[in-house]
């Protein structure tokens, strides 16, 4: 057992000079962390080197990925600080007893989780074995065959009649020039015997064959009501096993208040909430000490492990809780606790948006760093805002493009509907010439390539994205070193596509140059700020139909 373990599962902070403790609780969203945090992460982070069970699963073979982990800086009833440590999701091996426990743990032994999936694992097999079923598999084959022959021997029938029909056509016709008129009405009635007779026969063959078909398909459609069956009742009684597990998730905030994942989830009742809502490891941490009576001081988790394929995450590097499974959690749990603003809410008061160019069809602006692109959620100042205010005589979809509230640069805005739609028209057709400068956090191998890594939305932790090769939107970007120094590269980037985060992504990604743009809080190490700007852009004006360019240096 760590020789720093208290009790609880609360250990002791390193031994040394103890920094300050904040004022108020870390903003889980948007965080540098707490040097608190960095000094019990890297205690942390010394006992799982020394956990050998856990470094495996954490740092094992090919199939292996790592994990988020967290701490809890936390002071006791007696004023004395110390840290919680806890993992996000789940472990294949047994839970480190130095680490704090689930939320709820419903894999306990004997429980109704436990008895509930077994009795899935029944069903789903019975509906495994009805669909293997050699007769059920004998006749869906049969009824598949029968369908294609009936359809083609009807198809044939139908052929062969239009063909008697134009034969009786021409002999009616040879007749009447050949016989009087006596003789040819009784060839004629003769042959409109004949073709109601085949008729008669073709459609009794035909209602014989289609009820032949019909019985077969009755057949069919038994077997296939009894698997339908067996469907819906594991349905709902997976249904009524997922109901139970949120019902177990029962999270506390500091005035002692409990709320299931049920009343935090806005939209629970038309759409669950995210898988494993209420496993990560902030949740665990804020109800372990909520339980304990601790006071939450501050908070912080990091990657440790392999690198996952599709996201961008580094071993020992800090990130911010996730959106969709922990910000509605954490609201809660934090109601009661002095949380630091969020920062983002201030960052562009009294920020200024330089024009650089203006004319009765566009307007060019050097957009800020801490300025987002369109209003947010909770943020009404943006470039778009502050354009239509300067602005109000222009018509129509103004913005043409968007670039991340941490980016800076170059934006383009269309005053009238005609110029928005033809200068559209370039992003869309990707005609336009534009370039970014950034600087990496790290010096990258050789000096110019191209980057081709599809992208998506991470759904659980918008708004970052990740690599998906199966569901993601083609990106491209080509890049160029243009410095090396202090350890950082200097470069231009020059995105074909213009997808979401694309620069970041490309940079960070093992795929990619594997190395992420400085100052990056998404996929990097936060900063004084995001390195990166969009420096140049070119394209043809709607009226004059001649090429214009800009060009904005960064100011890093």
């Amino acid at each position: 057992m760590d020789p720093c373990f208290i009790t609880d599962f609360l250990h002791h902070l390193p031994d040394g000079e103890a920094p300050q403790p904040p004022t108020a609780f870390t903003y889980p969203f948007f965080y540098t962390p707490h040097p608190l945090v960095v000094a019990a992460a890297e205690h942390l982070q010394q006992q799982l080197q020394s956990d050998t069970t856990l470094s495996e699963e954490l740092l094992g073979g090919d199939a292996v990925a790592g994990k988020m982990l967290g701490v809890l800086v936390v002071k006791n009833s007696e004023g004395s600080l110390g840290y919680l440590p806890a993992y996000s999701g789940k472990l294949n091996g047994p839970r480190p007893e130095w680490m704090v426990p689930a939320v709820a743990d419903i894999h306990a032994a004997h429980t109704e989780y436990k008895l509930g999936e077994a009795e899935l694992n029944k069903m789903t097999e019975a509906i495994e074995a009805l669909k293997r079923d050699p007769e059920f598999v004998r006749l869906k084959a049969f009824l598949k065959e029968e369908e294609v022959r009936v359809e083609q021997v009807l198809s044939d029938g139908r052929r062969q009649l239009k063909e008697e029909k134009l034969d009786r056509k021409q002999r009616r016709e040879a007749a009447n020039a050949s016989m009087d008129a006596e003789a040819f009405e009784r060839f004629n009635t003769a042959l409109t015997s004949e073709s109601i007779s085949t008729q008669l026969q073709f459609k009794k063959f035909a209602f014989h064959q289609k009820e032949e078909l019909e019985k077969l398909r009755e057949e069919v459609g038994a077997w296939q009501t009894k698997l339908d069956q067996l469907k819906q009742e594991r349905r709902a009684k997976s249904n009524a096993l997922q109901a139970w597990i949120f019902e177990q998730y029962q999270f506390l905030n500091a005035h002692g208040e409990r709320k299931d994942i049920k009343d935090l989830f806005p939209d629970f009742e038309t759409q669950q909430p995210p898988s494993g809502a209420g496993d990560c490891s902030a949740p665990k941490l804020l109800q372990y000490a909520y339980l304990k009576g601790y006071e939450p001081v501050c908070m912080g988790e990091f990657w440790w492990g392999k690198e996952p394929k599709n996201e961008v995450r580094k071993q020992g590097l800090f990130y911010p809780s996730c959106n969709s499974r922990c910000r509605p959690i954490l609201g809660h749990m934090l109601e009661g606790v002095e949380v630091e603003p969020n920062p983002l809410l201030s960052w562009s008061d009294g920020a200024e948006l330089p024009i650089i160019y203006d004319d009765k069809d566009l307007v060019v602006v050097n957009k800020p760093e801490v300025m987002l692109s369109v209003p947010g959620k909770d943020i009404e100042d943006s470039a778009l805002t502050r354009i239509k205010a300067l602005y109000p005589e222009a018509t129509g979809s103004v913005l043409l493009h968007r670039l991340d509230m941490s980016t800076s640069g170059i934006l383009v805005f269309a005053k009238n509907p005609q110029a928005h739609k033809f200068v559209q028209k370039q992003f869309i057709k990707r005609i336009l010439k534009k370039h970014y400068i950034a600087v990496l956090d790290g010096l990258v191998e050789g000096d110019e390539g191209t980057i081709e890594l599809p992208l998506r939305p991470d759904y659980y932790d918008l708004p970052r994205q990740m690599v998906c090769h199966e569901h993601g939107k083609p990106a491209t970007t080509h890049w160029k070193v243009l410095e090396r120094n202090n350890g950082k590269t200097r470069m231009a980037l020059f995105p074909v596509t213009g997808r979401t985060h694309q620069l970041r992504v490309h940079c960070a990604h093992p795929d990619g140059l594997h190395t992420p743009i400085f100052g990056d809080e998404l996929y990097g190490i936060p900063a004084n700020r995001l390195h990166l700007h969009a420096a140049a852009i070119s394209f043809i004006h709607p009226t004059t139909k001649e090429e214009i360019s800009f060009e904005v240096a960064p100011n890093f």
